[in-house]
């Protein structure tokens, strides 16, 4: 006659598993885990969020489109995508200095003879999602005459497209978000 022991494990298995879920289910929505809000500072920290499908954007590059993530209030880094109408869609990095741009560094390039990135900054570009977000009706961009410092214009952000140019998806801006709209874009110089 055959063991019963190999069932009685099987619906044992069954029966604590569903027992789980039934519990997780319950929880009450404050004991549910929700992401952390990303802090708007100088080295910004980009959240994840659902990672949806992958749409291919400048130089042939591979990103996928999130859906929309509110950032925290602050400004923060990141590369325009695409903008039009009232939303930008963008690509949110790190932009690090000093230690945090050194150490950075050496984590992505360990055998690298520099110890330390060339102008002591470093973009880390891990996350590919990007992020639409509102534009504020009083939206401006700052922008660098021929990419040159201290040759600062204002522009309306409808123009960005054309005084970049092709260069657009590679030109870091920073995203000055205030109560979950974009109010300002600035270009950020690069040597």
């Amino acid at each position: 006659m055959p063991s019963r022991l190999p069932r009685l494990l099987a619906a044992t298995g069954l029966a604590v598993t569903v027992l789980t879920l039934a519990a997780c289910a319950q929880q009450s929505p404050e004991k549910k885990a929700t992401p952390p809000a990303a802090a708007p500072e100088a080295t910004a920290q980009f959240g994840d969020g659902p990672a949806p499908a992958a749409t291919p954007v400048g130089g042939g590059a591979t990103t996928t489109k999130a859906p929309a993530v509110p950032l925290a209030d602050g400004r923060w880094p990141g590369y325009i995508a695409d903008v039009g109408g009232t939303t930008v869609s963008m690509d949110l990095v790190e932009f690090l200095t000093g230690d945090a741009a050194a150490k950075a560094w050496k984590k992505k390039y360990p055998t690298s003879e520099p110890d330390s990135p060339d102008n002591d900054y470093f973009i880390v570009n891990d996350n590919t999602k990007l992020r639409d977000l509102p534009l504020a009706s009083t939206v401006k961009a700052v922008v660098l005459v021929d990419f040159n410092p201290g040759t600062e214009k204002t522009i309306a952000v409808s123009g960005l497209k054309k005084h970049v140019g092709s260069h657009l998806a590679d030109t870091l801006f920073w995203f000055t978000v205030q109560q979950g709209k974009v109010t300002k874009i600035e270009q950020q110089f690069l040597p």
